[in-house]
């Protein structure tokens, strides 16, 4: 690992079953958060959202009376487009933990993906999630996701860099991906195999984020949640909650196999961060 990279652990204690579905909310919680703390975005995503949809319900259909409506209404396009991106960033995350085991990602900030600003890398504790679990029930409450991330606003390692100022610019997703050393990975929508993971300029920013969970004490043999549903009294009806012959040797959940290897990819996806020029009030801007 780099020798000037910031190392944070992010210890996810107030979860008590890891699923596929958790894991990427809370990078999607990470994504909304340092796009709002790098000010990429004028507020929260939640609330910057809400804005945009705003607007979009009150529909385009005013005609512009004057040159201050047509700059108000470019501005409103620009947001609204930063709104989408974020959107289909987070949905591609979400669509990558359900159909591959993600081992790490990466969020670029810069003008592109050779010199970029800086660079947070998420460290996913892959052998600790259930794919046993229903991820719908053990849906993780807002509350916890941002209980868990106040601990990167009072660390110290990130206080200094928070503290700087960063311009509007790109921010590009880079994701790797474990897959079975005998099967290739199929070209998935919107990612783009990388053969070679681009190096950082010592000028960037490194940060890597550790997310740490204790995966032992949310055992299957402990929860037996998703066994209550009606679904396994069916398979039960059927005798097909038994393991049949050859089935014997089942892996850890979310363990991968001993012949898995990694590989990078990234996403076509690109949010632009968005900001109000100088000159623009921001009352007129986010008010209907």
């Amino acid at each position: 690992m780099e020798s000037n990279a910031k190392n944070v652990d992010l210890r996810l204690d107030n979860i008590e079953v890891l699923t596929t579905g958790m894991a990427a909310e809370f990078v999607n919680g990470i994504l909304d958060f340092l796009l709002f703390q790098r000010r990429q975005i004028p507020f929260v995503y939640k609330t910057y959202k809400y804005y945009v949809d705003k607007w979009s319900e009150e529909g385009e259909s005013r005609e512009q009376q004057s040159f201050s409506h047509y700059q108000l209404n470019q501005q409103r396009s620009k947001a609204k487009a930063t709104k989408d991106s974020i959107s289909d960033m987070r949905e591609l995350i979400r669509q990558a933990f359900r159909t591959s085991a993600v081992k790490s990602l990466r969020f670029l900030f810069g003008s592109n993906t050779f010199m970029p600003t800086e660079a947070y890398t998420l460290h996913i504790p892959h052998d600790s999630i259930s794919r046993l679990h229903f991820c719908e029930h053990h849906a993780l409450p807002e509350g916890r996701i941002n209980q868990s991330l106040l601990s990167l606003l009072t660390c110290e390692q990130l206080y200094n860099l928070f503290s700087t100022e960063l311009n509007a610019t790109n921010v590009f997703l880079e994701m790797e991906l474990l897959t079975n050393a005998q099967e290739t990975q199929q070209d998935a929508a919107n990612l783009v195999p990388m053969e070679v993971l681009s190096q950082l300029p010592r000028s960037c920013k490194n940060v890597h984020l550790h997310l740490l969970h204790d995966g032992k004490s949310s055992s299957t043999e402990q929860m037996s949640c998703c066994k209550e549903l009606a679904i396994y009294e069916d398979l039960g009806l059927l005798n097909l909650d038994k393991p049949t012959e050859g089935c014997g040797e089942i892996m850890e959940c979310g363990q991968p196999s001993k012949e898995s290897c990694s590989g990078w990819w990234q996403a076509d996806v690109i949010v632009r961060g968005f900001r109000a020029p100088p000159n623009q009030k921001n009352g007129d801007l986010w008010s209907s």
